[in-house]
């Protein structure tokens, strides 16, 4: 897979625009996507294929036409067999786009809230419109014609409210394709929700009743990366929305779950490339956008 994986990129991508449309049509599979998250929204509209899809420790039987909806540093994973056709259009939205025009009336943030279901599954008449709206903004994003930037972003908005009247209108629900006591799954969820708890590995497994070097083999072989290098990561971006919404970066450190701030401070400067007290916003979208299939 042309992504560069290295055996620990949790986090993955940097956003430079306010949005940004892939469409990727290949059999290379997804065996080598680990358990990763984004600084900003994503929208995977599947045109063809069939697979599953993890978001937040819940994984989703995937159908063509499905539309996936994945929020701001939620965990998700792909697994789309190697051989077998994936065509999906691939969308990026940053926080900035989607405050420019979140208003009441139209709650866009809600549409990403996994407690909503993060799979909406059209109903066959309408998922030709979805194919359309992607094709449209597609095009828009490569005119030179008269304000086609704008049309672009209005193209993504009308496909986001087109989705969210989807989903109240349809009957249709997507399924869990394993039940949702599977361990690896609970354990995920588990990190995901006491991320600022002053956890270790040792905990998590005496939790579950595990062994702890049989549970982190398995954490590994279920998402693709080492369970400490996940929570550190999960960590570090919880800090960085926290110090970004203004709290004390010392405050963040010790709210995330480390125990000391020179630690915290070093772990942050390696993974950021700045400290925490000169963090500023544009850092949290602004950057180099890696050169990968966008999964």
């Amino acid at each position: 897979m042309s992504e560069g994986f290295q055996e620990v990129p949790v986090q993955k991508g940097y956003l430079y625009e306010d949005f940004r449309l892939f469409h990727n049509t290949d059999a290379l599979g997804t065996e080598n996507v680990g358990v990763h998250f984004h600084t900003f929204y994503k929208v995977t509209f599947v045109k063809y294929g069939a697979g599953s899809y993890m978001i937040d420790g819940k994984l989703y039987d995937i159908r063509p036409c499905d539309i996936i909806l994945v929020g701001i540093n939620v965990p998700h994973q792909p697994s789309f067999k190697t051989g077998e056709l994936y065509d999906r259009y691939t969308l990026y939205i940053s926080s900035r786009m989607i405050d420019k025009f979140d208003i009441p009336e139209c709650h866009i943030y809600e549409l990403f809230s996994s407690e909503s279901g993060n799979v909406i599954r059209p109903d066959e008449n309408k998922s030709e419109r979805f194919v359309n709206m992607m094709e449209r903004i597609d095009t828009e994003t490569r005119s030179s014609s008269y304000a086609a930037p704008l049309a672009a972003r209005l193209g993504v908005l009308k496909f986001l409210v087109e989705a969210g009247r989807c989903r109240e209108e349809s009957s249709l629900t997507v399924p869990l394709r394993l039940p949702e006591d599977d361990k690896m799954l609970g354990i995920l969820r588990y990190i995901n929700e006491n991320i600022t708890e002053n956890m270790s590995i040792q905990d998590i497994a005496a939790h579950f009743y595990v062994s702890k070097y049989h549970m982190m083999r398995s954490f590994k072989d279920a998402f693709g990366c080492p369970m400490h290098e996940y929570i550190v990561n999960r960590r570090l971006t919880k800090a960085h929305e926290m110090i970004l919404q203004g709290v004390a970066p010392a405050d963040a450190c010790y709210e995330c779950g480390y125990g000391s701030y020179s630690a915290f401070a070093r772990a942050y400067h390696d993974k950021y490339g700045l400290s925490p007290r000169k963090t500023v916003k544009e850092s949290a979208e602004y950057g180099a956008l890696s050169d990968y299939l966008p999964e």
